[in-house]
């Protein structure tokens, strides 16, 4: 069975409802997502787009698309490979869940921010096993140092101290903790759908507007 959901104004489409596939159908999907990401690291690199890619493999019809996967390639290596910048696996979970609970643009002024308290919680155990979230302190974390592979010298030591397959474990990781979400129907798509999530951030008078308007929006909906 599928559900319709929106993927932006005037466009929608159907996804199945994962979480409610028999347990081993889930664990497959699962090491799918999370194989397909690992392989894709481990030949052509980019941890952005191998995330997106085992995601978009595994579970064809979330929302991800070629583009998107395209869209993602500069953001790998910390940002432009600098390595100076948040993870990119991590970069690509944020970005996979923000489909499902992101802000859209036809409601920017609307409260989205339990979106950004879902993905906290990926980031919360994303640092608790490597140390950090930037991309330097998780090779620092896996290989010793912050091997820059753009370099000659960064280049052999990164190899000698196998960079890719840590690299690929990385987004591996990264993969699973998304594609769980959705086969355990943490990641729905639905017009009065918010993630079932604790809101840690402080929310201003206006804020508390925004929210009261859509619980609103939502309770007309309901009487429709």
């Amino acid at each position: 069975m599928k559900m319709e959901y929106s993927v932006g104004p005037g466009m929608r489409t159907a996804m199945k409802e994962y979480w409610k596939l028999p347990e081993e159908e889930k664990e497959l999907l699962v090491r799918k997502a999370a194989d397909v990401a690992h392989q894709t690291e481990s030949l052509y690199g980019n941890c952005v787009q191998s995330v997106l890619n085992g995601l978009y493999e595994a579970f064809p019809d979330m929302g991800i698309t070629p583009e998107m996967i395209k869209g993602g390639f500069g953001l790998a290596g910390g940002c432009c490979i600098s390595l100076k910048g948040t993870c990119g696996a991590l970069s690509g979970a944020a970005f996979a869940i923000s489909l499902f609970y992101g802000r859209p643009i036809d409601d920017f002024a609307g409260y989205y921010d339990d979106c950004q308290a879902l993905i906290r919680t990926v980031m919360d155990a994303f640092e608790e096993k490597y140390g950090g979230v930037l991309c330097h302190e998780v090779l620092t974390r896996n290989l010793g140092a912050p091997y820059d592979w753009k370099t000659e010298d960064g280049f052999k030591e990164y190899n000698d101290h196998d960079g890719t397959p840590h690299d690929a474990e990385v987004v591996a990781f990264c993969t699973e903790m998304v594609a769980r979400m959705l086969v355990d129907g943490k990641l729905q798509y639905g017009e009065d759908l918010r993630p079932d999530v604790e809101d840690p951030y402080y929310k201003s008078p206006n804020t508390l507007k925004k929210i009261a308007a859509r619980e609103e929006r939502i309770r007309a909906r309901k009487q429709q």
